[in-house]
């Protein structure tokens, strides 16, 4: 068997997909809010590779077959893109246990297809529901009446599903003698895939509640169940975060010109958002600040144009550094000047006297400090494992030990 890239033809199908995968994720956005706000933290990657000729997701990508996704209708591909958002949402990829494969993925699918149908999707002819009587089960108890059936139904799983550390039996390839492999197809579910999906619902229960107020029952119910387990420092940045700029996100709003034509496009912003970034060089806190400042400059990505002022600070201002996206900062190549006592106030008064559009400040600090006076912008502490936090305003985050 010869394995080979992607052509030059099928690349070109790749693009084509790209483009209305894009488009279809904004329209999805304004029908349904939460799926939409759930996909935006997901990435969409058209694929040509034998072992994935319909669709798949690992929880942080989204792999379409260009053939597969482009055959449906505009309002089935938008069913076809929440339904694996929603494998995410119920984490079908770990519930599977000792349970046969085939007729868990049927089980999965039916408690993904009945839930969306019920949301009024354009669900497909090929797409498998279960009966009237079912509706509500969940894939476990869809699996034990299946099971006790012993009759599958006629109808196939509609995508791939992949399992962490049991990938999906691969498709055979064609009978030519040559199988494609896309260098594109890579497949991650990241070291833990529970606290990612966590991370992404609730992010996304807190841009409806700002834009639509109160979760429905149902969609509530699948929040609640994610906010059971503890809340992590990234996913409290990131709350925090979108909660000063979500009205920003590059995916919000589409662009209105477009709309009466029927294409759903990303609006272009020019604005940049103004962070600052205020790092204490006082003590050990610059051994944490990595992991930090990686999550936070993903975060910014996620809006568009940024500028990132990052202000190192002990008892005095040592050094003012501005990043944008084009000029990532990297926390690794900066030399941290300082290590004396500890003042907050010094960085507020940076920031009032040279940086007025100032919109939010982080500032990464054990908390050991003066107390400045409350700035008209949000401030977030974020406080290191040793690190106390003794401002009685703000906002805080305290990284795990």
């Amino acid at each position: 068997m010869k394995f080979r890239p992607p052509n030059e033809q099928e690349e070109k199908r790749k693009k084509a997909a790209a483009e209305i995968l894009e488009a279809d994720r904004v329209r999805l956005l304004m029908e349904q809010p939460f799926t939409g706000a759930v996909l935006i933290r997901m990435n969409l990657v058209p694929v040509v590779d034998h072992r994935c000729s319909t669709a798949a997701t690992d929880g942080q990508n989204i792999f379409v077959d260009p053939d597969f996704y482009l055959k449906f209708s505009p309002a089935e591909r938008r069913f076809l893109l929440a339904h694996e958002v929603w494998h995410t949402v119920y984490l079908h990829f770990l519930r599977r246990g000792g349970r046969d494969r085939d007729l868990f993925n049927i089980a999965a699918d039916m408690e993904i297809n009945s839930m969306l149908r019920q949301e009024r999707f354009k669900v497909p002819d090929s797409a498998l529901l279960p009966p009237e009587s079912w509706k509500g089960l969940n894939a476990e108890e869809i699996y034990e009446k299946l099971r006790k059936k012993r009759q599958k139904p006629e109808n196939k799983v509609l995508d791939v599903h992949l399992e962490p550390e049991k990938p999906a039996e691969e498709e055979e390839p064609g009978t030519d003698g040559e199988a494609v492999v896309d260098p594109d197809y890579r497949v991650d579910f990241g070291r833990a895939p529970e606290d990612l999906a966590r991370e992404k619902v609730m992010a996304a229960a807190a841009q409806y509640a700002r834009h639509r107020g109160t979760l429905p029952s149902n969609l509530r119910k699948v929040v609640e169940g994610f906010r059971a387990g503890k809340l992590n420092w990234k996913e409290l940045l990131g709350q925090f975060v979108t909660s000063c700029f979500g009205g920003s996100r590059r995916w919000l709003p589409p662009n209105r010109r477009y709309v009466s034509g029927g294409l759903y496009l990303q609006s272009r912003r020019d604005a940049r958002i103004q962070a600052v970034l205020a790092v204490d060089t006082s003590g050990s806190t610059t051994g944490d600040l990595p992991q930090f400042a990686a999550e936070l400059v993903g975060l910014l990505n996620t809006f568009g144009q940024y500028e990132l002022t990052v202000i190192c600070c002990d008892a005095k201002v040592h050094s003012v550094e501005t990043y944008t996206q084009d000029r990532p900062f990297d926390s690794q190549k900066v030399v941290f000047k300082g290590g004396g006592g500890t003042k907050f106030t010094p960085v507020f008064e940076h920031i009032r006297e040279n940086l007025p559009k100032t919109q939010l400040l982080i500032y990464f600090t054990d908390g050991f400090g003066d107390r400045p006076e409350k700035p008209p912008y949000p401030v977030l502490w974020v406080i290191t494992p040793d690190g106390e936090n003794r401002i009685p305003w703000g906002y805080e985050v305290k990284l795990e030990e």
